[in-house]
């Protein structure tokens, strides 16, 4: 009985279970729908998106990335490196980090104290770039010890990439002017991109923004290269399974002479101590195929200040600036041509039979139209003048008669002497390789009309005759239809870029011709014996001292009436085999032959000792 007590406290007896057949079931069932689920989740997955997803998965651990080719270097016509690139790490970060907030403070606060720069400024340019994709671009001139802060300690500097490449140096930046000419790089706007993303560019490539720079991009960028390379899970490079070699771009060889152009400038700079000038333009062609010895508009700039993130205080003392040094002026700038335009006045005059060689008209002072008086520059006139003494002496009487007429004397007019300019260069583009060429301008009745709501008057046509009143051109049209004086009569476009180099082959930039047949040879050449004897008896004697014979016409342009008159001189030499064209222009400079004549000496002078 105690046994059996004790067997019923330790073995109390089976009271049931509170679970029903038909919970069982459906438990049953409810786990079979719940696996057939997984399955067809995990079938899903493996078999119809498994491409997908692999993709995916190699994309994470596969990273694609560009090659930068080396933008070509550009040299002057002696060699000498202008632009050229050189070693530096470009600090590049996410759009995402500016996200989180907080965390994007703390980035800023960080990368401004590693750049030794101030924070808010870092800030207005991540806010503010135009950088386009998913990284913005800092800099491209990195302090190498804050370079390898980062790359030593990525954690501490989450979603900034630090790249170790090159960037533009213009090694020329001693002489100013040049910066124009040769350009800048810098990072494409939405604009740019939309354009160059249909040559093969990638958002955050650097382009060139303005001269050669701009104008030869697809010869300087080269082709870059890509590679495929298989990353760890935090991104660091394990191995390159596939590479494609960049090409490097061009070397450009110029036609400029750097050192001319460097002494040029350095003229311009006293003559702005001791006269005062602020502006000025010269140019200097072989007029034997269109080659740009020099480009100078003056003043200039440091392109180097363009080549990275230009401070926003430099920038807009450059904007500021009344000398507008951002302005290259040599070939966009538009002026009234002054005397400069008389000898394609001569050539069409000569050409349409409306004088010959050997015509005489008397000048005494100016002539009278009703109750208007229009004056030559010498009190009392020059007395009877034939088309070398008018050019020699730049006889306003001459060319007022033979453009407009006078009493019984039938001048070209308007129309005739408008074709003729047209033919020689002006009113339109020359086609120079470097972008942003002005057109200058040339009058006709019909503009007149429509614009100024006013009939064409002989007035006008005598202005326009003497290279005042509504004609405008740039110095480079001045030097263009120089050298088709110098060299017979044929017209070049200015080429700056001589050739190219690629891949160790050497490729020429053919000389472009315009016209070859500007005027006749028989007017050309009365029209160089009166530019010769500018030099030898007339305005322009000062030049009849050099060891070479010279060319040349002065000129003075009215544009202001308060203003200072600007100073012309063009010519050429040696005269009976030219080489060497000169076109200076100097804004508010007065007569040409006292400002401008002088800087004319002093390179022709140099070019011929060099």
């Amino acid at each position: 009985t105690l046994g059996q007590s004790y067997r019923n406290r330790a073995e109390p007896d089976f009271m049931g279970t509170s679970i029903s057949g038909a919970r069982w079931k459906w438990a049953g069932i409810g786990m079979a729908c719940i696996f057939l689920v997984l399955l067809g989740r995990s079938a899903q997955l493996q078999i119809w998106q498994g491409n997908a997803f692999y993709t995916l998965a190699e994309g994470n651990r596969i990273r694609e990335e560009v090659i930068p080719a080396d933008r070509g270097r550009i040299l002057d016509r002696a060699g000498t490196v202008l632009v050229q690139n050189i070693p530096a790490f470009s600090l590049w970060v996410s759009r995402d980090a500016l996200l989180d907030q907080d965390a994007y403070v703390q980035l800023v606060d960080r990368l401004a104290a590693l750049l030794e720069g101030d924070a808010r400024d870092l800030h207005d340019q991540l806010l503010t770039s135009s950088s386009l994709g998913e990284e913005i671009l800092i800099t491209h001139n990195m302090p190498t010890a804050a370079a390898l802060e980062v790359l030593a300690s990525p954690e501490q500097y989450p979603q900034v990439r630090v790249e170790a490449g090159v960037r533009r140096y213009d090694s020329s930046a001693a002489s100013k002017t040049l910066s124009a000419l040769l350009g800048y790089t810098g990072a494409m706007n939405e604009r740019e991109y939309e354009e160059y993303s249909e040559s093969g560019y990638k958002q955050n490539e650097l382009i060139g923004k303005i001269g050669i720079e701009e104008s030869y991009e697809q010869v300087l960028r080269g082709f870059p290269g890509e590679r495929r390379v298989e990353v760890d899970a935090v991104g660091r490079p394990q191995s390159i399974l596939e590479k494609r070699d960049a090409v490097d771009g061009a070397t450009l060889m110029l036609h400029i002479d750097a050192a001319l152009q460097s002494m040029i400038e350095e003229k311009l700079v006293t003559l702005q101590r001791e006269l005062g000038i602020l502006n000025a333009s010269v140019i200097v062609m072989d007029p034997r195929d269109g080659g740009v010895r020099a480009l100078v508009s003056y003043p200039g700039f440091d392109s180097n200040l363009f080549m990275d993130k230009i401070d926003a205080e430099q920038y807009r003392s450059l904007l500021e600036d009344p000398a507008r040094p951002l302005f290259s002026r040599a070939i966009s700038g538009q002026y009234p041509s002054g005397s400069t335009f008389k000898p394609i006045v001569a050539a069409a005059a000569l050409d349409a039979e409306v004088i010959t060689e050997h015509t005489t008209l008397l000048s005494n002072g100016g002539i009278r139209i009703g109750q208007f008086y229009f004056p030559d520059w010498k009190a009392g006139g020059h007395g009877m003048t034939n088309v070398r003494k008018a050019l020699a002496d730049s006889v306003n009487t001459f060319f007022y008669m033979i453009g407009g007429g006078y009493l019984d004397f039938e001048g070209l007019g308007l129309d005739r002497m408008m074709t003729v300019a047209s033919s020689f260069g002006l009113g339109k583009p020359l086609g120079i390789d470097v972008p942003h060429e002005a057109s200058g301008f040339l009058p006709s009745a019909l503009w007149k009309n429509e614009v100024k709501n006013e009939p064409w008057y002989i007035g006008d046509t005598y202005h326009v005759a003497i290279g005042q009143g509504d004609i405008l051109v740039t110095p480079l049209q001045v030097a263009a239809y120089t050298s088709a004086f110098a060299n017979g009569g044929t017209l070049y476009t200015p080429q700056v870029v001589d050739r190219y180099e690629s891949q160790g082959k050497m490729q020429d930039v053919a000389p472009r011709i315009l016209s070859e047949h500007t005027a006749s040879p028989e007017a050309i050449e009365i029209v160089r014996e009166g530019l010769r004897q500018t030099v030898t008896e007339g305005s322009g004697k000062r030049l009849n001292t050099l060891p070479i014979p010279v060319a040349g016409k002065t000129g003075t342009a009215q544009w202001h009436n308060e203003k200072e008159n600007h100073a012309w001189f063009t010519g050429f030499a040696p005269y009976d085999n030219p080489e060497l064209v000169v076109t200076i222009l100097i804004e508010e400079g007065g007569e040409g032959s006292t400002v401008a004549v002088p800087l004319a000496y002093t390179i022709f002078d140099w070019w011929f000792q060099h």
